[in-house]
């Protein structure tokens, strides 16, 4: 490889990298693909290959490498398998400049955006390094997701890098003296901060939003070895209970405890389901909470969630949806058997079936458990079924003191701007924090600090464009992407013909 184009690369893989949380650097996204676009068109498709897959290994070691805090192998895994999809972007990216010159560059917003969309199904889908997610702190600027949805605000970022880009190119060519291109360049790139900005400042309030369902979150932050040692189970119950009547003198609508707060199976515990159900009825304030659950009758296992009422023996639940993948369950298990010998720290779980609505006097709600966050048509299932607002409970002390929790909070801005919907975030050891229907973020609190947070939140009135909808931009994305490969294999069919 050329030492230039390693060096461009390497260089968009790590602008890119630097723009995610938590260095409050999102506006490097805005050139992170610049110097990639100088690589291309190339004339031999293994180079193209060869450039994405140095950018996506630069990129993805420098997002989610938190995730060999958990397994070693799995985030070494994942760092080459993510390269996969930016390799295809180069490769894509080659082949549509090679048929229409430096012009095929216009196409790569599509191109990206049908990549990041097509990669969040399946088994293994991992949508977590999403480019729009790096602008969750300009929300000003983001509002338009609830149209559009994340993907839309990827499409927006890679639009500005090739119109930077373009700059540039014009620049370097010394065209600036002719004026017409690179006026008409510089009209379109004050456009796109523009037209956002003024429909973001439109429709985001001034004021705060009235809350109606107060609500208070338990932060216990408890180290794993702790919550999962031979003590682990008193020890959390002792230290969600003690939490949990300090903040009683709030009186709030519900009080919420973290993903597996109580390490066991706790519908058949029957000493710790009868201490719940009496700190509940003792508080007279309704407690939902996290934990392992087991199904005799099915044999099978879930990650769940609870919802305790005072007075009621009765409990609503929720099994866990998307799980994930290497950590939660063995992918393509069900298909091929030999996988089911493979064992992980955190078990095998089965898939849940049912998108469960809580039924709260305050106002109906649904959870999301842990990286149930990263998955916009997931959360707007729920919405689109009663949800009025939304609680995410997560474990985040698997990834130590990386950015991984970070990341992982400041994804949620973009579900609740998507669907207008405030989501109250429960964390074992942070970050937790409340969010309402405009990705304005409140009470966010540190790593591994024992704290307690009390908010009002509004309830959801009414759907968005993204509700009803979905991701439509992103389905335009995959059409082009399907008619410039078509295109481009008609061209190339003909040119054979003709020789």
């Amino acid at each position: 490889m050329h030492k230039r184009n390693f060096i461009l690369s390497t260089a968009s893989g790590a602008l890119l990298a630097l723009a995610f949380p938590p260095l409050g650097l999102g506006f490097i996204a805005y050139v992170g693909l610049a110097p990639f676009f100088l690589l291309f068109p190339q004339s031999e498709h293994k180079d193209a290959l060869l450039y994405g897959f140095v950018a996506g290994l630069v990129f993805n070691a420098g997002t989610v490498y938190w995730i060999c805090w958990a397994t070693i192998a799995g985030g070494l895994f994942s760092v080459f398998f993510l390269s996969l999809f930016f390799m295809l972007f180069a490769l894509l990216l080659n082949l549509v400049t090679q048929v229409w010159g430096i012009k095929g560059l216009l196409l790569a917003p599509f191109l990206w955006t049908a990549i990041e969309y097509l990669r969040s199904f399946g088994q293994l889908a991992f949508p977590w390094t999403l480019l729009g997610n790096t602008q969750t702190e300009y929300t000003p600027l983001i509002q338009f997701a609830s149209i559009t949805g994340v993907y839309g605000v990827s499409f927006w970022v890679v639009a500005i890098n090739i119109c930077l880009y373009s700059l540039f190119r014009q620049i370097n060519l010394r065209r600036a003296r002719v004026g017409g291109r690179l006026f008409s360049i510089l009209v379109v790139l004050i456009l796109l901060f523009v037209l956002p900005y003024v429909y973001g400042k439109r429709v985001i309030p001034k004021e705060r939003l009235k809350g109606e369902v107060e609500v208070a979150i338990i932060q216990p932050s408890i180290p794993i070895d702790i919550k999962w040692g031979p003590e682990g189970l008193p020890i959390s119950f002792r230290t969600l209970e003690q939490m949990t009547l300090k903040v009683c003198h709030h009186r709030p609508d519900l009080i919420i405890w973290p993903e597996t707060a109580t390490p066991c199976y706790l519908t058949h515990e029957r000493k710790y389901r009868r201490r719940l159900h009496s700190i509940c009825d003792s508080v007279e304030i309704p407690i939902f909470t996290g934990s392992p659950h087991y199904d005799f009758q099915t044999r099978r296992f879930y990650n769940s969630a609870f919802l305790f009422m005072p007075g009621e023996r009765e409990v609503q639940s929720y099994d866990k949806i998307h799980l994930v993948p290497g950590s939660e369950r063995v992918p393509f298990s069900d298909s091929f058997q030999f996988l089911k010998k493979i064992t992980f720290r955190a078990g095998d779980f089965s898939m849940g079936k049912r998108f469960t609505v809580f039924q709260h006097p305050k106002g109906r709600f649904s959870v999301l458990i842990c990286f149930e966050s990263i998955f916009p048509e997931l959360t707007r299932q729920f919405v689109l079924r009663g949800a009025k607002f939304l609680v995410n409970i997560t474990n985040d002390a698997w990834f130590g003191r990386t950015s991984g929790p970070y990341q992982h909070a400041q994804i949620a801005v973009f579900r609740a701007i998507e669907n207008r919907i405030a989501i109250a975030r429960c964390a074992n050891t942070g970050v937790s924090m409340f969010i309402d229907p405009y990705g304005r973020i409140s009470g966010a609190t540190p790593i591994f600090a024992p704290r307690i947070l009390v908010d009002t939140l509004p309830l959801r009135r009414g759907e968005t464009i993204f509700t009803r909808y979905g991701n439509l931009l992103a389905k335009l994305c995959v059409t082009v992407l399907g008619v410039a490969l078509i295109w481009v294999i008609v061209r190339r069919i003909r040119g054979r013909k003709v020789i």
